[in-house]
């Protein structure tokens, strides 16, 4: 998403660094030691992917701003950084034990979200759990951030745990965190 790259300064300045850790700890919780984890929007890299290569976890970030990703390298030099997109990103199956996609399904259309959906949950080895953030009433805004305009998709509550559901996920549940994200968790089975 190239409007990131016109926003990456200002957004690596002003994000909060706590945001989402209460979910990442608990996740952390459940993988095995030094766990695949793909962070996929994973921006400048902080909070997340730091976060989880600081408790051993072996990070490949992706996102789709070059920006972002040459802030990545900077912030998370032990993690694997490429820059692509979610939508054609090539990963072998089993390849990851999480998959986090933190504030970037909702930039995607609908169908786009639920085809990524199933990509992951291919991507996923048995166990494996994926975290991600959208909204959980379904509908389309639009927001600024630093003076450009964001588009923000929601499939809604339901029809996310019918699209986990579909890709052969098990749907773990849902809950707004302390910074107004509404965050859906789901493993693939044993």
């Amino acid at each position: 998403m190239r409007s990131y790259d016109r926003i990456a300064v200002w957004f690596e300045r002003t994000r909060d660094p706590a945001v989402g850790l209460p979910d990442l700890d608990a996740l952390a919780r459940a993988l095995p030691p030094s766990a695949r984890v793909l962070d996929v929007g994973c921006g400048h890299g902080i909070p997340v992917s730091r976060w989880l290569v600081e408790r051993g976890c072996r990070v490949t970030g992706l996102d789709s701003s070059p920006a972002m990703i040459s802030r990545y390298g900077a912030n998370v030099p032990d993690a694997d950084a490429r820059c692509g997109d979610v939508r054609v990103a090539s990963f072998e199956p089993g390849s990851f034990d999480a998959v986090v996609a933190w504030g970037v399904l909702f930039h995607l259309s609908p169908a786009d979200q639920e085809a990524t959906i199933r990509r992951v949950a291919t991507w996923l080895a048995p166990s494996g759990r994926f975290l991600f953030t959208s909204g959980d009433a379904a509908g389309e805004t639009t927001g600024t951030m630093d003076g450009v305009t964001f588009r923000y998709v929601s499939l809604g509550a339901l029809a996310y745990r019918r699209a986990l559901e579909s890709a052969g996920l098990v749907f773990d549940g849902a809950h707004d965190d302390a910074w107004d994200n509404h965050v859906y968790l789901a493993h693939r089975p044993a």
